[in-house]
């Protein structure tokens, strides 16, 4: 029976102040292993005894709404953003 190990990678990163909010960025490589995409939702959790953050994907999806087809939107979306912008300011 073989065991496989994950692999643990951290990241190290500077907490920035966007406004009257404080922000992080993701690295990367971690977003794209995690098909992470401008406007996806995440989840922090905060954990009193150990005084840490968990943060993961949130998996929230619309009733009725495939992954796929919201992740093709998203993709549109994010290609288009400029162009959609316009439009609205017409």
């Amino acid at each position: 029976m073989s065991v496989e190990m994950m692999e643990e990678k951290r990241y190290r990163r500077r907490v920035s102040q966007v406004g009257n909010s404080l922000s992080v960025n993701i690295p990367k490589d971690l977003a794209n292993k995690l098909k992470m995409n401008k406007g996806d939702e995440i989840e922090i959790i905060y954990d009193e005894k150990k005084e840490g953050l968990t943060i993961t994907k949130a998996n929230r999806l619309p009733e009725g709404i495939r992954p796929e087809v919201l992740g093709a939107m998203n993709r549109a979306i994010t290609k288009y953003d400029k162009a959609l912008r316009n439009l609205k300011d017409r």
